[in-house]
């Protein structure tokens, strides 16, 4: 009984005959990979002997959940002549619904042999929706594998009954009822099947709101700013593409860390360049690399500044550190957990010694770096998402959502201590009583002549690079904010466990 109302809504919807065989039992509501084909040719048999013809039968399977990637599996490794009933019934295409085509289909290419259509759900709290926008970033202009999303609908909206104890857990409230939820995805799902059976397809308007292109437009922007190992960047650290990374520099860079850079150094009257490059910011020589340290050039024809700065993207802030268990999951590739950098450690050069080595202001103190540069570059980040994000979702995050605040920089004395602290979340009490995330980011600071004073009269070995000038910072993602402003802000007041579950339309 699952999914019979979906099923339901798609035969009423396609303009042709739809038989839909549901291939889970009451013992065994999710299909278990083994068990696919063996239930798939029981099921066209049995059908067959209802009255279907195997000779003229058009096949599209469909998944949801931890079926979607069960189903696609298969899919890729039983399609064509070693398809259904020994390869006599071709299956034409595939919808997925809260799920996605797995990156191991679309790295670096996608390359998938069966038309598949992805259906997300805005409010989905387990196959988050910027995971969804990673699958249409990676299929735009593939007519044969749309992507779109039902606004309003979670990730329960697909089936009907009592939700698993995971999805009771972590889904979200949804906007539409479940019947306006399976009518929408039936209006998208028919004609993907009407398409590729050739069956004349009558018109249909489109979904209300805006289109899954202009929904999804700020957050692939996000990632593309932050520079995300699973959009533009895949050759950093961490990333698919790690391998292309040598000596421990890599081709690929964060545009958004060089606003950090513009924080510390823009100077009235004069221009400023900055440029990136993803690295290992832990690399030395003493690993067979290099080492990565800021550098400033200037040209006072021009009164230009330029300055090359480097950062490396971090991904997991699981406790206990060690376990890792967000970096496991997202391998799983579920949309479970955030996508985005968690932070992106950079970097970065010292006011003091953009004045010093850009300008010539020899006598500039220290004291120009004691503003909380790191602080106010993430509330940057903070009021991009802001600004950026669809008016639907800000209105909906500044009524429901929980709201970031940002703490002082933390200060961190030495290379491996700044290297080892994270970007922190805190939940503190805000200003109106209201519980805010607190976003307080570890930093290291040193001074132009920090070798001289903390080693005094001791000479700086030649193999050791001059410590000073620097000021480094971990940074927020644009896309962490988004990501935060999207889903996960919103599971204190409006996920299933703080809520009944029942639609709220608004």
């Amino acid at each position: 009984d699952t999914y019979n109302p979906l099923a339901g809504a798609v035969q009423k919807e396609c303009s042709a005959p739809l038989w839909v065989a549901i291939l889970g039992t009451y013992l065994t509501p999710t299909v278990l990979p083994q068990e696919l084909g063996p239930r798939i040719d029981y099921a066209l048999a049995t059908m067959q002997g209802q009255g279907l013809d195997l000779d003229k039968v058009k096949l599209f399977y469909g998944g949801h959940s931890l079926g979607s990637i069960f189903i696609q599996d298969h899919l890729a490794a039983n399609h064509g002549s070693g398809g259904p009933m020994a390869g006599k019934v071709q299956v034409l295409g595939q919808t997925l619904f809260g799920g996605f085509l797995q990156r191991k289909y679309t790295f670096p290419t996608l390359a998938y042999p069966v038309p598949t259509l992805t259906v997300g759900g805005e409010l989905d709290g387990l196959a988050r929706v910027a995971r969804v926008a990673e699958a249409s970033y990676k299929s735009k202009g593939m007519a044969d594998f749309p992507v779109e999303i039902v606004m309003g609908m979670t990730h329960m909206q697909f089936a009907s009954g009592e939700p698993p104890l995971l999805v009771k857990l972590r889904d979200l409230l949804p906007e539409i009822s479940e019947d306006a939820a399976h009518a929408a995805v039936a209006r998208l799902v028919a004609p993907f099947f009407e398409a590729r059976a050739g069956v004349a397809s009558p018109g249909r308007a489109p979904l209300a709101g805006p289109s899954t292109e202009e929904f999804l437009k700020p957050i692939i922007a996000a990632y593309e700013l932050e520079g995300s190992r699973h959009f533009n960047a895949p050759a950093q650290i961490g990333g698919p593409d790690e391998a292309k990374c040598v000596k421990g520099g890599c081709p690929t860079k964060s545009r958004w860390t060089t606003e950090a850079q513009k924080t510390i150094s823009q100077v009235d009257g004069w221009s400023l360049e900055v440029d990136n490059e993803y690295v290992d910011c832990s690399s030395t020589p003493l690993t067979g690399a290099e080492f990565h340290l800021p550098v400033i050039k200037n040209d006072t024809a021009s009164k230009t500044l330029s300055i090359t700065t480097y950062a490396q993207g971090y991904w997991d802030d699981a406790f206990p550190s060690w376990l890792d268990w967000k970096q496991l999951l997202d391998k799983y590739d579920t949309g479970f957990v955030a996508t985005s950098a968690e932070e992106l450690g950079t970097k970065l050069l010292s006011r003091q010694c953009t004045l010093i080595h850009g300008l010539g202001q020899v006598n500039t103190s220290f004291g120009v770096d004691d503003p909380d540069f790191c602080a106010m570059t993430n509330v940057k980040a903070y009021k991009w998402a802001l600004a950026n994000a669809g008016p639907a979702t800000v209105a909906r995050f500044q009524k429901y959502g929980q709201k970031y605040s940002f703490g002082k920089d933390i200060p961190k004395a030495g290379g491996p201590l700044f290297l080892d602290a994270h970007l922190a979340f805190e939940e503190v009490d805000g200003p109106d009583g209201e519980k805010v995330v607190q976003v307080s980011a570890p930093a290291q600071k040193t001074e132009l002549d920090y070798w001289k004073d903390h080693f005094g009269p001791i000479p700086r070995p030649s193999f050791i690079p001059d410590p000073g000038c620097f000021h480094y910072c971990k940074l927020l993602s644009p896309a962490r904010a988004i990501e935060w402003l999207y889903t996960d802000s919103l599971r204190a007041e409006r996920s299933l466990p703080n809520s009944e579950r029942t639609a709220i339309i608004v």
